[in-house]
């Protein structure tokens, strides 16, 4: 700590204790009684005689020191005995532009004369101690600052009432208990035998505005603890009120709505048909788009915090889902004016970074605060991290982290929708380099129950580099990933059977002592060859695969046996809100097209490199680091 800080905290302490054992003092702020001098405050009786020493000695010539002292203590309470009697009897109060920082003698001659129109009595009280001067100096040896002080500055006085317009109970009373505690010190402080010389006072009441509480009021106190602050009530907002306020901010929304799809597919028109490509949009001109679609956000905002208010009707919280809001929010919104930007690149990066951040803030709050909805905000959060993650070329450390925040938020949406394929398509891209992973991610997204349709080709950036088709980005993969990833890109592509039995013996040969080499990472390694073997059964998701319009049969017929899907409580986006795709195989004929599945090679080829490898590792008795696969493979048979 500060060494002089210590100093200044010990002198603090030791003038607390050794207040009580000093000479009779006056509590509180002391004017001094002497004409001239009205002004000066001083914080102990002691204090007020050490400046009557040296300002006025010929009012203590004759007294000792300690009859001086009382001599000032009787002249401080006649004082204020004489300001009290004033402020009772409704002295009057002068006008505030007379008010001055000059001393006392000048302000006969600078003051202006007082204004003809008085306050009323009763709030005369509030405004001003008694008759002391404006001009007032606090003299404390410890604490004095050469600080310039208001003119409308003063010292809280315990005589005088609260400020009108800040009544209530509790402050009353604390008030009325202050200023009997004040007189009480105030005179046991005082030795007895000026006290009897003292004439009896009486303290003005303070006089409050009449008014009756409201029943809000009542109620925020209990009689039996006046101190205590209760919790203040509060209004019910009814359901007309909602409504009309919903119906008020969907008004607005849809106009700032229809002016962001204008200036967007303007903007789009303008830089596809623009002749110079140096041609670059003014910053005033990106600070308007960027205010125009952050308002946009903000309707948005407001409508789903009314219509999905806790005091909201069901009929009410269905019309964001009804309208699609959020897939509107995140389209008009958000997602058009990131391609904008996005083409606009470099010269837009900086505007880029700050409506990403704008807009992931906003999504975040969205998350926390409506959860009505919550797996498209997840989402959300996802799609503007990969966006913060693509245009970051300078810092891979950057990069990196993004790249983390949009798999973490696309991980957990997975979790909750695990039949969306369009997440794991995500998930794949963000999975790179890592060739194994990713091949598992456009497994999952080509068969799950809703496959996104772009997985389709964009898994072709994995395969044709592995086919030879392209420059190979995946250098540093493991032989034996390559192997198996070979495999699969065969059987994805119905190519050659040959090529697919090497590469299938290679990776079934070398897999053994790779499982011991990896030890624990294989608890992850098995479960991405087990989806992926599993996915090669169903041809990697197309429609006319028997096995998938077995299992789509099924589920068809478990949702229409079901409740209705409108019944239940729905947090997806309008997209994935949708009833199972029906199979495209009657019922009747599903039999016939397994029997004729078990001739297929690419089935036949799928099969033998599951069980091939399913085996290999059931050999493995005793290792822990198997357990994920053999769960995988269980799961599936059981089905």
């Amino acid at each position: 700590m500060n060494p002089s800080g210590d100093v200044i905290f010990s002198n603090f302490v030791n003038a607390l204790r050794t207040q009580g054992k000093s000479e009779p003092q006056l509590p509180g702020a002391i004017p001094c009684p002497f004409s001239g001098h009205r002004g000066r405050i001083f914080r102990s009786i002691d204090q007020l005689y050490d400046h009557a020493r040296t300002e006025h000695v010929r009012q203590l010539e004759g007294f000792k020191p300690k009859q001086a002292r009382e001599f000032l203590g009787d002249e401080v309470l006649k004082l204020r005995k004489s300001d009290s009697m004033d402020v009772a009897s409704g002295g009057s109060t002068p006008d505030i532009t007379s008010l001055s920082l000059e001393t006392e003698e000048k302000k006969g001659h600078l003051s202006p004369p007082c204004s003809g129109k008085k306050r009323p009595a009763e709030s005369e009280g509030y405004g001003r101690r008694g008759k002391a001067p404006s001009h007032v100096d606090v003299v404390d040896s410890d604490y004095s600052r050469n600080v310039r002080k208001s003119e409308t500055a003063k010292l809280f006085d315990h005589n005088q009432a609260v400020p009108t317009g800040t009544f209530s109970p509790q402050r009353s009373a604390m008030s009325d208990r202050s200023r009997d505690a004040f007189k009480s010190q105030f005179h046991t402080s005082q030795p007895k035998s000026s006290l009897r010389t003292l004439p009896p006072k009486s303290t003005p009441k303070a006089q409050y505005p009449h008014r009756q509480p409201g029943s809000n009021e009542l109620q925020r106190y209990d009689p039996c603890y006046p101190d205590l602050l209760l919790q203040p009530g509060n209004r019910r907002i009814s359901q007309e009120q909602l409504a009309s306020e919903v119906k008020s901010i969907y008004a607005g929304l849809t106009m700032v709505e229809t002016k962001c799809i204008h200036v967007d597919r303007a903007q789009a028109a303008a830089a596809q048909d623009n002749s110079d490509p140096n041609h670059k949009l003014a910053s005033d001109h990106w600070q308007a788009l960027i205010a125009l679609h952050r308002t946009l956000l903000h309707e948005h905002h407001d409508f789903f915090l009314a219509s999905q208010h806790p005091s909201a009707s069901p009929a009410l919280r269905r019309l964001a889902a009804k309208y699609s809001m959020p897939a509107r929010m995140w389209k008009h919104g958000i997602h058009s004016f990131l391609e904008l930007l996005r083409r606009r690149l470099p010269d837009s990066i900086d505007y880029m970074l700050a409506f990403i951040y704008l807009a992931y803030q906003m999504m975040a709050l969205l998350y926390e605060t409506v959860p009505a909805f919550e797996d498209t905000w997840i989402e959300c959060l996802g799609d503007l991290g990969r966006y913060r993650m693509a245009i970051e070329d300078e810092d891979i450390r950057d990069r990196e982290t993004w790249a983390g925040v949009a798999r973490s938020w696309y991980t957990k949406a997975a979790d909750k929708n695990p039949t969306v394929g369009r997440l794991y398509h995500h998930l794949a891209i963000l999975a790179r380099p890592n060739a194994l992973q990713q091949l598992y991610y456009y497994s999952r997204s080509l068969t799950c129950v809703k496959p996104h349709p772009s997985a389709r080709e964009s898994i072709l950036t994995l395969l044709d580099p592995i086919l030879g088709r392209a420059v190979a980005t995946y250098s540093h993969a493991l032989p034996i990933d390559t192997n198996y990833i070979k495999a699969h890109a065969l059987l994805f592509e119905h190519l050659s059977v040959d090529d697919f039995n090497q590469a299938k013996v290679e990776f079934t040969n070398n897999l053994d002592n790779h499982i011991g080499r990896v030890t624990a990472k294989w608890k992850e390694q098995g479960v991405y060859i087990a989806v992926t073997n599993v996915s090669g059964w169903f041809d990697y998701g197309t429609d006319n695969n028997a096995l998938r319009q077995v299992f789509l049969t099924q589920l068809y017929e478990k949702a229409k046996n079901g409740p209705p899907l409108g019944e239940q409580p729905r947090t997806a986006s309008p997209a994935d809100q949708q009833d199972p795709t029906p199979p495209s195989v009657p019922e009747n004929e599903l039999l016939s097209e397994v029997n004729a599945l078990s001739s297929q090679p690419h089935f036949a080829h799928a099969r033998i490199l599951t069980n091939d490898t399913f085996a290999l590792v059931l050999r493995r008795i005793g290792d822990k680091n198997v357990l994920p696969h053999v769960q995988i493979m269980l799961s599936f048979l059981t089905t």
